[in-house]
């Protein structure tokens, strides 16, 4: 990426021109975009794929007062997250996976933690599977019903490769407009079996009214690019 960026600006250098930060730009860090459009001054945050809660420290540090949402599938990964979150003011966890429908489903849990996924591993995944255990599927719509959670301002979702099920199981929530900002993890190499398209996605949050604010950090395979962040906003959001 950083190369890329190099041979960028000794392009525009060439053409009179020159690539420089400034203090407003977008793409550098993805939770100062975020508060770029968050107003609440105690946000509504979810964390689907909490893993070891590296995210919840990244949000509570931008987002001061926010009440957080955290959602990890994995008993083992989940009693760890637990011990480490200790403390966290506002900090909701819930050891299940979310998805399109309340259903169990079979986990592939990787001795990589972070690459264990509600989908078979492809031919790019690493690690080795340590165990398949069959667990419980919420939807993002039934637990802020049950829960009474009337918007997010932020749903982050890093589930390998499981994020359009994540978005088809907040259905109602887009609808009401009550989901301002989208930060998925976007796979665009053969680490899963049944990915998703990435004009899935895109289409389910455009179809919605969504634009992308920005990428960041490009993740490369075998010189092909393999993942992605991306940030989405609806401009419609409504927070009442």
């Amino acid at each position: 990426m950083q190369l890329h960026k190099t041979v960028l600006k000794h392009a525009l250098s060439g053409l009179g021109y020159r690539l420089k930060r400034t203090p407003n730009s977008y793409g550098i860090d993805p939770f100062e975009d975020m508060r770029r459009f968050v107003t609440s001054s105690n946000p509504v945050l979810f964390d689907v794929g909490a893993n070891l809660g590296q995210t919840i420290k990244s949000l509570r540090q931008h987002f001061k007062n926010s009440i957080i949402h955290s959602f990890e599938p994995s008993p083992s990964t989940f009693e760890t997250l637990r011990r480490q979150t200790v403390g966290i003011a506002d900090l909701h966890l819930t050891n299940a996976g979310l998805g399109a429908n309340p259903e169990f489903k079979t986990f592939v849990e990787n001795e990589k933690q972070d690459m264990s996924s509600f989908l078979e591993p492809g031919r790019d995944c690493w690690g080795s599977v340590k165990q398949r255990p069959l667990l419980q599927l919420d939807t993002i719509d039934e637990y802020c019903a049950r829960e009474g959670v009337e918007r997010i301002d932020v749903l982050k979702s890093d589930t390998q490769g499981f994020e359009l099920e994540v978005l088809r199981g907040a259905g109602g929530m887009f609808e009401r407009k009550r989901i301002h900002l989208v930060y998925l993890e976007i796979i665009f190499s053969a680490m899963y079996q049944g990915l998703p398209g990435t004009d899935e996605i895109f289409k389910f949050l455009f179809d919605r009214g969504f634009r992308v604010v920005s990428f960041y950090e490009m993740h490369y395979q075998n010189g092909l690019l393999g993942w992605t962040d991306v940030l989405f906003v609806d401009p419609a959001y409504s927070a009442e």
